[in-house]
């Protein structure tokens, strides 16, 4: 969770920087009922994970622990100053990470890719960023949700 925790903090900076580009299927406003941009104190069954910084991540009591279909695991919610703003969460083996990248290309088309040897997708739906990273030797994927408008302020970007 930690490593997790820290690639996600990189990453979220990383796409932050980037200018946003219009989306090219759906927007994202919320990820499970929470609404990116939210005061921590509109969420309820909140787990204290981690704290680092102006940065806090949290579980959910009663997650169900699935997405699409898909078993999830290290399921994560940042809030960075107490806004909502980040969702990690992992899924293990090749079926789980083919099911998320159709998914996903399927509701926000084309993804970039910066590396082409590299199982590392980012796409936009509107002011949210999702990335979908698959690691061949561990067999898992990786999923972040970003909110950039405050995600941008934690990296010193304007809003």
């Amino acid at each position: 969770m930690k490593r997790l925790a820290t690639l996600c903090l990189i990453a979220c900076a990383l796409l932050s920087l980037a200018a946003p580009a219009q989306a090219q299927g759906k927007f994202v406003t919320e990820f499970k009922g929470m609404v990116f941009g939210k005061p921590f104190t509109d969420f309820q069954r909140m787990k204290p994970i981690r704290q680092q910084g102006d940065m806090a991540l949290y579980s959910r009591y009663g997650d169900d622990h699935q997405f699409q279909g898909v078993a999830t695991k290290d399921e994560a919610y940042g809030f960075f100053k107490g806004v909502f703003c980040v969702v990690m969460f992992t899924a293990q083996g090749p079926t789980a990470y083919n099911t998320l990248k159709s998914y996903f290309d399927a509701n926000f088309g084309p993804a970039s890719q910066p590396k082409v040897n590299m199982k590392q997708f980012t796409y936009t739906a509107g002011e949210v960023s999702i990335e979908l990273t698959y690691d061949d030797t561990r067999k898992i994927a990786e999923v972040s949700y970003m909110y950039r408008p405050v995600m941008r302020s934690m990296t010193g970007g304007k809003p």
